[in-house]
């Protein structure tokens, strides 16, 4: 055999290793992807839950909540300040699913879901009057977004 058909030979061999592991590594970004998009998913429902498990755990706490969203003038000022900090952890909460979807490709139905509570909670007056309060304490998109729905309402 002689040299040229020996470095033909030397060259297919590397051009096939490099092919195998670009195809390697590709498999192994994809499978890095979805761990990261499920801890996000995790992540985000976690949040959310356990705002809501607050609220199911204590009866005060679920009470103020209830009461804050029917009317925030009717709690005398201890409890609208833990009414303020819940709608806040609760917004977050909802803002984090949001972000999720756009920065780690969390789909946008489970977005989307999360729109229902949303709308029920920043439409109550309660909510009216915490995003009249404290509205700039969010990221803009975020407060584009309920800024439209309570326009539609």
């Amino acid at each position: 055999m002689n040299w040229e058909a020996a470095g033909a030979i030397g060259e297919i061999i590397g051009a096939l290793a490099v092919f195998l592991t670009l195809v390697y590594l590709t498999t192994q970004i994809r499978q890095n992807t979805k761990a990261v998009q499920a801890s996000a998913v995790d992540a985000s429902i976690s949040k959310v839950s356990s705002v809501r498990q607050s609220m199911y755990e204590n009866a005060e706490v679920c009470g103020i909540y209830m009461r804050g969203l029917a009317d925030p003038d009717d709690l005398d000022e201890e409890s609208r300040t833990r009414f303020r900090l819940l709608m806040h952890n609760i917004l977050l909460s909802i803002s984090n699913v949001r972000s999720q979807t756009s920065f780690a490709g969390l789909s946008t139905s489970t977005w989307e879901s999360q729109l229902v509570s949303l709308t029920r909670v920043a439409t109550s007056p309660g909510g009216r009057w915490f995003w009249k309060e404290y509205r700039l304490e969010f990221e803009d998109t975020f407060r584009e977004q309920i800024d439209k729905i309570l326009q539609a309402t």
